[in-house]
C-alpha cells in the first residue's frame, strides 16, 4: 500500500481552512509559533523550514502544531501577514497640517487593509485594524508612513524573513508563489491603488506611474537597509525618519506632486547629504 503524503512532506503551498476542534485556540501558542516560524525561515530558508522545526524552536508539542496548521506554507503566510498587520496597527506620528486637505481623504484601500485575508488570519487582521492609526490625510503622509513602517519591518526582529521571501520566491516559484501572493502581493496592490487614486484626483501628473513610484519608494527603503553592514544598523535606525521624508519628497517631486507653497510648509529636517561611503552606507 502506498503511503499517503503528509502536508509536511508534500510542501503544498495552498493554505487550507481548518475546522476548529478540541479545546479553544490558545492565542499565545499562535504568537510563539509565528515568532518561531519567522525566525526559522529567516535562518534556514524554505528548504530548512518544517513544522517539526517550528515546534522545537517554539517549544510547542508537534501535535498542537499539526492540529492548528495544515502545512508549513499556511503557517508561514499567517506569520507574515500578522507581522504586517501588527506593524500597521502601531500608532504613527500624526500627519502634518502644512499640506492642507487631500483630495484623497480616506478614499482607496490602505496597506492596513489587505484585500482578502484567509480564514486563518481574518480574526487577527480584524483585531489589529480596530486599533490602527487614523488613515493619513495626504498622499505624502501615506507614502511617508508606509515607507517608515516598511523600514521598521526590515530593521526589526523579523525583517530578514521578509527579505528571504523575496529571494526564495524567485528560487522556488512553484512552491512559494501562493505564499508570496497572500503575504505580500495583496498589500502592494492596495498601496498601488492608493497612488493610482491620487493620479485620478489630479494630485500627481496624469502620466505618473503608480507602479514606478512604489517601486522607487520600496526599492529605496530595501536597498538602504540591506547594503548597510550590521555594525552600522543603529545609525540607519537613528536617521530613518529623515531619510524616508527626503526620499518620498524626491519621488513625489519627480512625479509632479502639487506641494504647498514653500512658505506654508514645515521645513524638512536638515539633511546630512553625505556621500555614500565605501561600505555602502550614508544618510542620503
Amino acid at each position: 500500500m502506498t503511503a499517503t503524503p503528509t502536508a509536511e512532506t508534500s510542501g503544498s503551498p495552498t493554505p487550507a481552512a481548518r475546522s476548529p476542534r478540541g479545546r479553544p485556540r490558545d492565542p499565545d501558542l499562535a504568537r510563539r509559533a509565528h515568532r518561531a516560524a519567522l525566525g526559522l525561515f529567516a535562518e534556514k530558508g524554505w528548504a530548512g523550514f518544517t513544522l517539526d522545526g517550528v515546534a522545537a524552536r517554539a517549544r510547542i508539542g508537534k501535535s498542537a502544531i499539526y492540529l492548528r496548521w495544515s502545512d508549513r506554507a499556511e503557517l508561514l503566510v499567517e506569520a507574515l501577514r500578522r507581522l504586517q498587520d501588527e506593524d500597521e496597527a502601531r500608532p504613527s506620528p500624526p500627519p502634518t497640517d502644512d499640506e492642507g486637505p487631500s483630495a484623497l481623504g480616506t478614499t482607496g484601500p490602505s496597506a492596513a487593509e489587505p484585500s482578502t485575508p484567509g480564514p486563518s488570519t481574518a480574526g487577527a487582521a480584524t483585531t489589529t485594524r480596530e486599533h490602527a492609526a487614523p488613515a493619513p490625510r495626504t498622499l505624502r503622509d501615506y507614502l511617508v508612513q508606509h515607507a517608515r513602517r516598511r523600514a521598521e519591518q526590515y530593521l526589526g526582529e523579523h525583517g530578514m524573513a521578509m527579505i528571504r521571501l523575496y529571494a526564495e520566491a524567485q528560487t522556488h516559484p512553484e512552491l512559494l508563489s501562493e505564499v508570496r501572493r497572500q503575504a505580500l502581493t495583496s498589500y502592494v496592490l492596495a498601496e498601488r491603488e492608493r497612488v493610482a487614486e491620487a493620479v485620478r484626483q489630479g494630485e500627481l501628473a496624469p502620466d505618473a506611474s503608480p507602479m514606478r513610484i512604489l517601486d522607487a519608494v520600496e526599492g529605496a527603503v530595501l536597498m538602504h537597509v540591506i547594503v548597510t553592514p550590521p555594525h552600522l544598523r543603529d545609525r540607519v535606525r537613528a536617521t530613518i525618519d529623515e531619510y524616508v521624508e527626503l526620499m518620498v519628497d524626491d519621488q513625489l517631486r519627480a512625479a509632479g506632486y502639487a506641494f504647498p507653497p514653500a512658505g506654508t510648509r514645515t521645513p524638512a529636517p536638515a539633511a546630512h547629504d553625505t556621500a555614500t561611503t565605501d561600505d555602502g552606507t550614508g544618510t542620503r
